[in-house]
């Protein structure tokens, strides 16, 4: 894992997608991005400012295609927030890529999937915990660190550790 060149900061709107995430324990929020292009395809660690919450939320996201299930889809940015479990459905959220984790894979099955998106959470609180936070206007990181982080207790379709 290595800082990757595309690693940077997206802003947009959270709309609908195929509630597939939710279904396997792994609810994301599916960004309509205010501007600017894409990062390149794979897994993020990041932090997420919902606006109107006073918290900067870690958070794991993908960009990609979800080659896992079939059909054709368009890239796209969903963020998974570890700590929070709303409806977020027309809300701004404010992306900060600070990782890039890995590249987009296609799984055999749905279980495969699911280990490694486990995996991937633990891997982006790691680096979350370990890194400076960036700064979000109007917050502060150090009142807020603390309660970003993951409880990892989802029990949904994925079997969880």
């Amino acid at each position: 894992m290595s800082r990757h060149p595309d690693v940077g900061h997206l802003t947009g709107v959270v709309v609908h997608g195929d509630s597939r995430g939710r279904v396997l324990g792994f609810p994301t929020a599916n960004l309509l991005l205010d501007a600017g292009e894409l990062p390149d395809d794979g897994i993020y660690a990041a932090l997420t400012l919902v606006r109107g919450l006073p918290y900067v939320f870690t958070s794991t996201v993908s960009v990609g295609t979800n080659p896992t299930f079939p059909g054709r889809r368009a890239r796209r940015v969903e963020v998974h927030l570890h700590d929070l479990e709303i409806d977020l459905y027309g809300r701004r959220l404010d992306v900060e890529l600070v990782e890039f984790i890995r590249p987009t894979l296609a799984f055999d099955d749905v279980e495969r999937l699911c280990a490694q998106s486990r995996e991937d959470v633990r891997i982006s609180e790691r680096i979350l915990r370990a890194g400076e936070w960036p700064s979000f206007a109007g917050f502060d990181q150090n009142a807020h660190a603390n309660a970003a982080r993951s409880s990892l207790n989802n029990r949904r379709l994925c079997n969880q550790d």
